[in-house]
């Protein structure tokens, strides 16, 4: 059975799932730094989710690298480790609405379990079903690290059923870091950008539409009832360009990359991550325009993104030094640039106008999309 239909699918539920994990987020009580930090709990277990996921597609993409071939059995325990995926957010929000449950608690680092196991279990039937294929050989099911989560997990289970009720929360944390310190370190090549590119497609799609999802109805059929709403379409259309500008270049910059490396996979990775947020931001700006704090998230996120974005520019040049358009074509200067009118922004909106700082990100993109053309001259 040819593995291409297939792995598109599975990347299909994998980015769905990373995208609905954000609207599982419960907005802050009051625009207040405090309120947001009263949270934490659910930014933490967002993140964790986030990372589990996006750990188990890049082992998967690595492992089908090598794979020829694959057969119902493989299909079928693959089937099984896309439901539990899919149940993540369901049940990650059950025990964030609920930390003292200890059925909350079990059933939590029950699905990381159950992840870890069913993805071995896969990986072995695939190995069985291909002896001949030398490259698949060289994958060592019989390494303890591979096993030392479970421990982890195994251990936050006895804690959790005798002195500490967190203990399976902690313990899924902890090896969920442990996971993604496994996957960074990896030496595996990656021979083609193209699944990489088609997750990242898939992801931004989703936020894109999710966005629309959170502004409200209008209450009637007026034209009063549809200005009510103004500040939601402004945050949405905002949002909008934010994510149509980040593929935008991010579409650009693969469209002259030969090569990319576990380095380049784990900055944009990062850069998804945090851009994911934004249709969790925008609802909050929407509800808070004219607070100081609320366009604060909105800019810092903004910023983080072009922060990373510098270090996936920095990883590329490094993994393929002899790409002469990449040499050319890649510089710092736009995302500084987006970086610095961002920071001016919320100089102004700290001191005076709150909404400057949105409005500085909109500038700054048209600032990006101008400056090819202000070079031409």
């Amino acid at each position: 059975m040819n593995t291409n239909r297939f792995e598109t699918f599975m990347d299909a539920v994998l980015a769905i799932v990373i995208t609905v994990l954000v609207l599982k987020l419960t907005q802050p009580e009051a625009a207040t730094w405090g309120a947001i930090l009263g949270l934490n709990m659910r930014y933490v277990t967002y993140l964790v989710c986030f990372i589990i996921i996006f750990t188990t597609w890049y082992n998967d993409h690595l492992l089908f690298q090598v794979v020829e071939e694959i057969d119902n059995k493989v299909v079928l325990v693959y089937g099984i480790l896309i439901f539990i995926i899919s149940v993540i957010p369901y049940f990650a929000t059950w025990v964030i609405l609920n930390p003292s449950s200890v059925p909350a608690q079990c059933m939590f680092g029950l699905l990381f379990l159950a992840n870890n196991a069913t993805y071995t279990l896969a990986t072995y039937l695939i190995v069985r079903a291909d002896p001949y294929n030398e490259r698949l050989k060289r994958v060592n099911l019989k390494d303890w690290r591979r096993y030392v989560p479970i421990a982890v997990i195994l251990i936050g289970y006895l804690l959790t059923l005798t002195v500490y009720v967190k203990g399976v929360y902690i313990s899924c944390i902890i090896a969920t870091f442990y996971w993604l310190f496994l996957a960074i370190l990896s030496k595996s090549e990656i021979e083609s950008s193209d699944r990489f590119e088609a997750l990242f497609d898939a992801i931004v799609a989703i936020i894109l539409t999710v966005i629309v999802l959170e502004i409200p109805m209008v209450a009637g059929g007026s034209w009063e009832g549809l200005f009510e709403v103004r500040l939601e379409f402004i945050a949405y259309i905002i949002s909008f360009i934010v994510c149509f500008n980040f593929w935008n270049y991010n579409h650009n910059l693969f469209s002259i990359v030969n090569k990319i490396d576990g380095k380049v996979i784990w900055s944009i990775g990062a850069s998804m991550f945090v851009l994911s947020l934004i249709p969790y931001l925008s609802t909050f700006v929407a509800g808070n325009f004219y607070s100081f704090v609320a366009q604060a998230c909105y800019g810092l996120d903004f910023i983080v993104v072009a922060i990373i974005s510098m270090i996936s520019v920095r990883a590329l040049r490094n993994v393929d030094p002899a790409n002469i358009a990449l040499m050319v074509n890649l510089d710092y200067t736009h995302l500084a640039s987006t970086v610095v009118i961002v920071a001016i922004g919320m100089v102004v909106g700290y001191f005076a106008y709150p909404p400057a700082i949105i409005a500085s990100c909109l500038i700054s993109i048209l600032c990006v999309w101008i400056w090819p053309h202000v070079k031409k001259l």
